[in-house]
C-alpha cells in the first residue's frame, strides 16, 4: 500500500501508539476500562443484563453459541486489528471477564497458586517444583497404565488422531502470541531487561528467525503431513473452515486478547507465559500416542525439550516473573510488588483454567468470600431479629438462613448466595443499582445503617460480578477500582503526504544507492536526533503479534532484524537460559541512553519513551509510532524507514559520539540488520508497487534524519554541539 494511504490511516491510530509508549508510566496502575463498559459487540450477546435469566433456559443455550461465534470472529479480528479497530473495546472488556473467570474457576478449584499470598523467589520456585512433580508423576502414572494394557487415552486412532490435531489448529498456529508486544518502546527502562528476556521466548517460538524452527511453521507443515489444507489461520476462511468447540476459540483467543495490551496487562502476560511454557501431560501423551499410530510427533517433541525446568522456556518463565517481582519492589516498593503479583497470579491462572471451562463460579470466588464473611457476622448480629419477617429465599425463612449456628457451615453460606443471586425479586445480576437489595441498604431502605459503605460496596460488586462477562472479580482480586482516571495523550493532527512528498525524489529513476556515503563533516543536533533514535525501534516491532505471519522468509527475517536491534547475539542452537545469564547486552536504547549522555545540564535521566518525548518533542517520532501501528498495511514504508535508520547506524560506528566498544556494537547491529533487509528485497523489481513503497519510506526517513544533522565547522563545534544537545 502506498505510503502516502497508510500514514493518514496510520494517525488514526496515533492516541493508542501514544498511550502505547505511557504503558502504566510503570507505576503498575492500571488504566481505566470506561470504554469496554459502553461496547455494543457485533454479536449481540443476550447474557441478561437488563434483567437475570432463567438458569438453563433456550436464551442461555443461544447466549452459549452466539459466544462461540464471537469468539471466532474475535479471532479472525485480532489477528487483523488494522482493518478492525472497533474491536478494541470489546477486547479489552472481554480480556478483563475472562481473568475474572478464570480466577473464579482457580478459587472453585483450590489452584495451588492463590495459596501463594505473599511473593518471594523462594515460593515462586518451590511453587514450580511441585508443578512439574505433580505432572511428571501424572506421567509416570500413564505409563503404568499403558504398561497395564489399557488403551491410548487421547485417540484410538490415526483417524481420531487426525481429527484431535485439526481441532487444535486454532490454538497451535497461534503459538507466541500472548508475547508479541511483550518487548515494545513503551515499556519502561527500567524494566526493559525483563521484557528482553520475555522477548526471547517469543524469538524462539518463532525460530529465532529459521523458518524450520518455528513453531507455527512446524505445525503447519504437520496439517500439511497428515492431508489437511487448511487456509491462513489469520483469514476468515481459517474461521468459517473450523468447528465450534468452545474451549479451542476461547483458549486461542486468550492468547491474542493479552497481547494486545502490552503495556497495561504486562504482569499478567508474565504470569500467563509462566503457566503456558510449563511441560504438560497432553504435550507427552500426545507425542507418545502419535508415535504409536506413525504420525509425526515432532511437533510435541520440540515443545517436550524446549519448555524443559533446567535450561529451557520452563526455566526462563518463573526466573522471568522472580525477576519482574523483585525489580518492582526495588522500583516501586513491597506494596507494589505484593500487588504485582496477585497480577502474575491472574495472568497464570487465565492460561490454567480459562480454556478448559466454560462455565464460572460466581459464588466461590474472592467476591462470594467477603461478601459470605460480612453475612456471618451479620447473622450473629441480627440473631432472631428475622424471626417475624416473611421474606422466603430458596423455600426457607430469612430467619432460618441467617441462623448463626447454621451459617457457620461454607455448604450453607454457598446456598444461601445461590438462592440469593438466582432470586430476581432481589438481585439484577449485573445491575446493582437497580437491585432490591442495594435499595434495601441505602438511605431510604430499611436497611439502611445495618451495613457499613464497605460492606454495601461489596455487596454492589458482588452483584455486578454475576453477569456474564463481568470484569467485577478481576478488579477485586487485584484490590483496584476500575474507576480510577486515566491518563491520556493526544496524538498530533494527521500528516497531509502531499505536502511531505511534494519535494521527495521516489520515482524509481531517481532511488537513493542502496548504501549511502557517511560524511562525518556532519555533526548531530542531538535535541532532535534523541526522540527519533528512541522512538525508530517501534518500526517493525509490531509485525510479530501474528505469528503464522512469520512463517515465510520475509517474516523469518524480519524476527532477525528484530534480534539485531534487541542486542541478542546470532544463534543457531537454542539460548534458553544462558542468554538470560548474559552480561553486557547493548541494544539500542542502551545506546541511545549514551547519546542522551552528552546532553548537558541533564537533571534525571528519562525514565521511558513518553518522558524522552516530553523531554524532546518530535512530531516525526509520533508519525513512526502511528506508521508502526500498521504492520499490515504500511509493511514495506516501514522497512525503508528501517533502511534509512540503518545507514544512520553505520554512520554512528563511525562517529566519535559513541564509544569505542558501542561504535563496534552498532556497526554489528547494522550489518545484521542490512542482511535482513537485502533477504527481504530479493526479488522486488522496480516496477513493483512494494518497491516504490520501501524507496518512499527510505525518503521519507531519510529527510527527517538528514535534518538531524549540520554542517561541522571546527574540530570544537563537534564536542560544543554534543555537550549543549540542542
Amino acid at each position: 500500500m502506498d505510503i502516502a494511504i497508510c500514514i493518514p490511516l496510520a494517525l488514526l491510530y496515533g492516541a493508542c501508539a501514544l498511550l502505547l509508549i505511557h504503558g502504566l508510566g510503570f507505576q503498575l496502575h492500571m488504566r481505566t476500562i470506561k470504554n469496554s463498559e459502553s461496547f455494543t459487540s457485533p454479536i449481540d450477546i443476550q447474557d441478561g443484563r437488563s434483567g437475570p435469566s432463567g438458569q438453563g433456559s433456550n436464551a442461555d443455550r443461544l447466549t452459549i453459541s452466539q459466544q462461540y461465534d464471537e469468539y471466532k470472529e474475535m479471532y479472525f479480528k485480532l489477528q487483523n486489528v488494522e482493518r478492525h479497530p472497533e474491536v478494541m473495546p470489546r477486547a479489552k472488556h472481554l480480556l478483563l471477564a475472562f481473568l475474572s473467570e478464570a480466577i473464579l474457576c482457580a478459587h472453585a478449584q483450590h489452584s495451588a497458586i492463590l495459596a501463594i499470598e505473599r511473593f518471594s523467589p523462594s515460593a515462586i520456585a518451590a511453587f514450580m517444583r511441585r508443578e512439574l512433580d505433580h505432572i511428571t508423576h501424572q506421567w509416570q502414572q500413564y505409563l503404568q497404565r499403558r504398561k497395564e494394557g489399557h488403551a491410548r487415552e487421547l485417540f484410538s486412532d490415526a483417524d481420531a488422531a487426525k481429527r484431535w490435531l485439526v481441532k487444535k489448529a486454532p490454538v497451535k498456529l497461534v503459538d507466541g502470541a500472548w508475547l508479541g508486544q511483550v518487548h515494545t518502546v513503551g515499556i519502561p527502562f527500567a524494566y526493559r531487561s525483563i521484557t528482553k528476556d520475555a522477548w526471547q521466548v517469543l524469538s524462539e517460538e518463532l525460530g529465532d528467525g529459521y523458518l524450520e524452527k518455528n513453531h507455527v511453521h512446524v505445525y503447519q507443515k504437520l496439517m500439511r503431513q497428515i492431508g489437511v489444507d487448511l487456509p491462513a489461520a489469520d483469514s476468515a476462511e481459517f474461521i468459517q473452515a473450523m468447528d465450534n468447540d468452545p474451549c479451542i476459540w476461547k483458549g486461542a483467543i486468550a492468547q491474542l486478547l493479552i497481547a494486545l495490551f502490552p503495556s497495561e496487562f504486562l504482569p499478567e502476560t508474565l504470569g500467563f507465559n509462566m503457566h503456558f511454557e510449563m511441560l504438560t501431560l497432553e504435550t507427552m501423551v500426545a507425542a507418545t500416542e502419535l508415535r504409536e499410530v506413525h504420525l509425526d510427533p515432532s511437533y510435541f517433541n520440540l515443545h517436550i525439550s524446549i519448555d524443559n525446568a533446567d535450561s529451557g522456556h520452563m526455566a526462563m518463565a518463573s526466573h522471568i516473573v522472580m525477576k519482574y517481582l523483585s525489580t518492582v519492589q526495588a522500583v516501586e516498593g513491597a506494596d507494589a510488588a505484593q500487588q504485582a503479583w496477585k497480577r502474575v497470579q491472574a495472568g497464570f491462572v487465565l492460561s490454567k483454567h480459562l480454556p478448559s471451562h466454560q462455565r464460572s463460579f460466581p459464588n466461590q470466588g474472592p467476591l462470594a468470600i467477603d461478601l459470605m464473611r460480612i453475612f456471618q457476622a451479620k447473622s450473629v448480629a441480627c440473631h432472631r431479629l428475622h424471626d417475624n419477617c416473611r421474606v422466603r429465599l430458596g423455600g426457607r425463612s430469612l430467619s432460618t438462613w441467617l441462623n448463626p449456628d447454621h451459617f457457620q457451615r461454607e455448604r450453607w453460606q454457598t446456598d444461601f448466595l445461590d438462592c440469593l443471586s438466582n432470586d430476581r425479586l432481589w438481585v439484577r445480576k449485573g445491575d446493582s443499582a437497580s437491585s432490591r437489595l442495594v435499595q434495601q441498604c441505602v438511605w431510604g431502605g430499611p436497611m439502611f445503617g445495618a451495613f457499613t459503605d464497605s460492606e454495601v460496596a461489596t455487596i454492589k460488586n458482588w452483584i455486578d460480578s454475576l453477569a456474564p462477562d463481568s470484569p467485577m472479580t478481576y478488579w477485586h482480586f487485584i484490590g483496584w477500582s476500575c474507576s480510577s482516571d486515566e491518563s491520556q495523550v493526544s496524538a498530533s493532527g494527521p500528516v497531509n503526504l502531499e505536502t511531505v512528498f511534494r519535494d521527495a525524489r521516489i520515482s524509481p529513476s531517481h532511488l537513493p544507492p542502496p548504501v549511502r556515503s557517511i560524511d562525518l563533516s556532519f555533526v548531530p543536533i542531538l535535541h532532535k536526533l534523541i526522540p527519533l533514535w528512541f522512538v525508530h525501534p517501534c518500526l517493525l516491532e509490531s509485525c510479530l503479534r501474528v505469528p503464522v505471519r512469520t512463517t515465510n522468509s520475509i517474516g523469518c527475517s524480519v524476527v532477525r532484524l528484530l534480534r539485531a536491534q534487541y542486542g541478542f547475539d546470532e544463534t543457531t542452537g537454542i539460548a534458553g537460559m544462558d542468554e538470560i545469564r548474559r552480561a553486557g547486552w547493548v541494544d539500542l536504547t542502551e545506546i541511545g541512553m549514551e547519546i542522551i549522555s552528552h546532553v548537558e545540564d541533564m537533571p534525571s535521566k528519562p525514565k521511558d519513551v513518553a518522558d524522552v518525548l516530553e523531554r524532546w518533542p518530535s512530531a516525526f517520532a509520533e508519525t513512526m509510532l502511528a506508521l508502526a501501528m500498521r504492520p499490515q498495511q504500511c509493511f514495506w514504508s516501514l522497512l525503508g524507514l528501517t533502511q534509512a535508520f540503518v545507514h544512520l547506524h553505520h554512520w554512528l560506528a563511525l562517529s566519535p559520539l559513541l564509544s569505542r566498544r558501542t561504535r563496534a556494537i552498532v556497526h554489528r547491529i547494522a550489518l545484521q540488520e542490512q542482511v535482513s533487509l537485502d533477504t527481504c528485497m530479493k526479488g522486488l523489481q522496480e516496477q513493483d508497487l512494494a518497491y516504490e513503497d520501501f524507496w518512499k519510506g527510505y525518503e521519507l526517513g531519510r529527510v527527517e534524519i538528514d535534518g538531524c544533522f549540520e554542517k561541522r565547522k571546527s574540530i570544537s563545534s563537534l564536542q560544543s554541539t554534543m555537550r549543549k544537545g540542542a
